[in-house]
């Protein structure tokens, strides 16, 4: 919908992905986003030069009638950083840390890469041995000094790290976490003798656990270049277009961070683009239980929220490395449209797969007629009907019906014909693979939870994300599914509307003990318990709103205040929400009771084990503040959505054609639409809904209905209700 003079004030959300870079502009004028003036907009990626696709894009988007001095913030999604590390194209990087410690990276947690592998290569290091530099500098857990640097030392390691010809540093010292001032000092004392980027890992990850974190640390140093390279040319370009508002970045969390914060920290961008996606589902859909299904060209990323809040996790991997920084908990599986269907004949017996490699945004599937010639899911779909070859992207794109049929027909050596042409046989065992492996990683996901599918909605997204929902929850027995209004590019539109956010930690080691009580004299720490957590808590809550006031999106926001805990001698522990309060400016004193912290961890617990031990001691090992940034209400506007008919096709579902309805949601006034009768709001499969950025299957057996503002709720026949849990926005 183009935008009116009612209309001042925009945000704009960008991500780019492997395929498709998606923008949207939301409404922000008053306190509220009007979701249904939201103008949306895809392009093609392009890799070799990202920015290229988001300034095609933005002219789009201008061209709408949007002025550049009425966009108040543009905040950009980007794999970039991401990319850079699993394909090893970062800089070439230097680690300093303490002396006898330079196999550190080496040695890691000496754990298998596969159980019972006992022939394994252990994961190559992200620095290689002869880029690590020892200096005799060592800090104790509680910030005090060991070994003193001195000019002589720090000379000798300055000058071999000059040596090594390297584009950035990392510093990593023993006991560094608790000694920020010592690592932050070197840090800035090497980037103006070297001239090169110097990440201190306590300024960026101040947690225990040399290992991981000095992984951080050189990941981050690892992508900084990159990183600053492509957003200060972005920022420029966006210039260029008469864009003076303030760039944000998403970052991995599902919050976003000012342009200035994500030049010293990019490695809080690198998961940044599926974590917007599962932010805009708690923002829309408070309070419920929710599977995301992110399905886009090259992948398909599955997320998960309890009671509308992203499921977080400390224990994430970028490739072999861990990531120890929360972020937003999603699995990848290689299944999205532009999954590469294959023959695999490596063993007894050929079988079809489905990815996990993918024929990205050049050539593309063979259906973009740009010379492709591997067979994709896109494929599939054009030639089963699902996706209409006249009407892709709402007709922008063009695709070639007879070229997908004919790379099709290519694998078609690894499934039984029966009966049936080589390429529809393809299209069945596709669909089949494609849906086992998704169905496979979602049970997967939620069992680390002690979740089964049956109790989730899902929420399905992405191109491709619609088209193949319904498959997936029939395989996994879900009935319900919501595809977002702007499913196409919801994460996109997550990032537009998602506040800053940023996570501070601080590694303690303080037991709780049973019948403490607040600042209680028989607290056998002396100064730990309770009041030493809140004592954290709170200098954690002051930087943490320092911080908020710096981003320039105003002082208002919340903060939540969590802890690591575990009983005394088990080997691992549970995060455990302690308070969460909302600040103006300033930071709140934290006050917390010894009680209540051990009966947060009894619930949690018992929760994840079964039991809690009433008279053992409760060992912190961590204490974590967030500070989230305030957000505007999102409302669905004043539009009204109903399904209206276009002509009916055929469309191959269950090794069978069957005549199906093809619908379209459009607003209940039918002006502009006489060809197009609007219908009831719920319409029965089979049908699809085709939609400007995407098509959605909906299967014999399932129900769809369009809310007001128009999501498309899909719900399995047996359950005539309309997603009450969920209910309509």
């Amino acid at each position: 919908m183009p935008p009116t003079p009612t209309d001042p004030r925009w945000r704009l959300g960008i991500d780019v992905g492997g395929t498709f870079t998606d923008l949207v502009a939301v409404p922000a004028g008053g306190t509220r986003h009007d979701l249904s003036r939201v103008i949306a907009h895809k392009v093609p990626s392009t890799p070799a030069d990202p920015a290229r696709a988001v300034i095609t894009g933005l002219r789009h988007l201008l061209a709408q009638g949007i002025g550049g001095a009425d966009v108040v913030a543009v905040t950009h999604g980007t794999t970039l950083g991401l990319n850079a590390i699993l394909q090893r194209r970062g800089a070439r990087v230097a680690l300093l840390t303490s002396r006898g410690h330079r196999d550190m990276l080496h040695i890691g947690r000496a754990r298998l890469p596969r159980s019972f592998d006992l022939h394994a290569r252990p994961p190559r290091a992200v620095v290689p041995r002869e880029r690590v530099v020892e200096i005799d500098v060592r800090l104790t857990p509680r910030g005090g000094t060991v070994h003193e640097p001195t000019d002589v030392g720090y000379a000798e390691a300055r000058d071999r790290l000059a040596a090594l010809d390297v584009q950035a540093v990392a510093v990593s010292l023993i006991g560094g976490y608790a000694g920020a001032a010592t690592e932050r000092a070197l840090a800035e004392r090497l980037a103006a003798d070297l001239g090169v980027p110097v990440t201190a890992a306590a300024v960026v990850w101040p947690e225990a656990g040399e290992y991981e974190r000095t992984t951080v640390a050189v990941l981050d140093a690892q992508i900084r270049p990159l990183m600053t390279a492509y957003l200060t040319t972005l920022r420029d370009r966006l210039a260029d277009l008469g864009l003076a508002a303030p760039l944000f970045i998403s970052t991995s969390n599902g919050g976003s961070m000012s342009l200035s914060s994500a030049l010293q920290r990019p490695i809080d961008t690198v998961l940044s683009g599926p974590a917007a996606g599962v932010a805009a589902a708690s923002r829309l859909w408070p309070g419920v239980d929710l599977v995301t299904i992110d399905m886009g060209g090259t992948s398909s990323d599955i997320g998960v929220l309890r009671g509308g809040r992203p499921v977080l996790t400390t224990t994430a991997t970028i490739g072999d490395h861990p990531l120890t920084m929360p972020v937003v908990e999603v699995s990848a599986i290689g299944a999205g449209g532009g999954s590469v269907i294959w023959a695999d004949d490596s063993g007894a017996e050929t079988a079809l797969r489905v990815g996990p490699a993918s024929v990205g945004a050049d050539p593309g599937p063979a259906a973009y007629g740009a010379g492709g010639l591997e067979p994709a899911l896109t494929d599939a779909y054009v030639h089963a009907g699902i996706v209409d070859a006249a009407a892709f992207l709402g007709g922008a794109m063009q695709l070639d019906a007879r070229a997908a049929a004919t790379a099709l027909a290519r694998p078609a050596t690894a499934v039984d014909v029966d009966g049936t042409t080589p390429a529809l046989a393809v299209v069945d065992g596709a669909f089949r693979t494609a849906t086992a492996g998704m169905a496979a990683r979602v049970r997967t996901v939620l069992a680390r939870h002690g979740e089964v599918p049956e109790r989730f909605t899902f929420v399905a997204f992405g191109g491709a994300g619609g088209t193949h929902a319904a498959m997936l929850a029939d395989a996994l027995g879900v009935r319900r599914v919501i595809v977002p209004a702007t499913a196409g590019t919801f994460c996109a539109l997550g990032a537009a509307v998602t506040p800053v956010r940023r996570d501070f930690v601080a590694s303690v080691r303080v037991p709780v003990t049973p019948g403490n009580e607040r600042g209680s004299s028989d607290d056998h720490a002396g100064t730990t318990g309770a009041r030493e957590i809140s004592r954290i808590a709170a200098d954690l809550t002051a930087e943490a709103v320092g911080w908020l006031e710096s981003q320039g999106s105003g002082r208002a926001g919340e903060v939540s205040v969590t802890a690591d805990a575990r009983y005394t001698g088990q080997p691992t522990s549970l995060t455990v929400e302690l308070t969460t309060h909302d600040v103006d400016g300033a930071a709140a004193p934290v006050d917390l009771a010894a009680a209540d912290i051990r009966a947060a961890f009894a619930a949690a617990h018992t929760r994840h084990y079964g039991f809690a031990d009433d008279d053992a001691v409760v060992q912190i090992d961590a204490v974590r503040v967030a500070v989230t940034g305030a957000a505007q209400e999102l409302h669905p506007g004043d539009a009204v959505h109903r399904l209206a008919r276009r002509p009916g096709r055929d469309v191959w579902i269950g090794r069978r054609w069957i005549r199906a309805e093809v619908l379209e949601p459009v607003l209940a006034d039918p002006a502009g639409h006489p060809d197009r009768t609007p219908r009831a709001r719920a319409v029965s499969g089979p049908a699809v809904v085709e939609k400007a950025d995407t098509s959605v299957l909906v299967p014999p057996g399932w129900t769809v209905s369009v809310t007001e503002s128009g999501d498309l709720h899909l719900v399995r026949t047996e359950q005539q209700e309309v997603a009450d849990a969920v209910g309509p926005r």
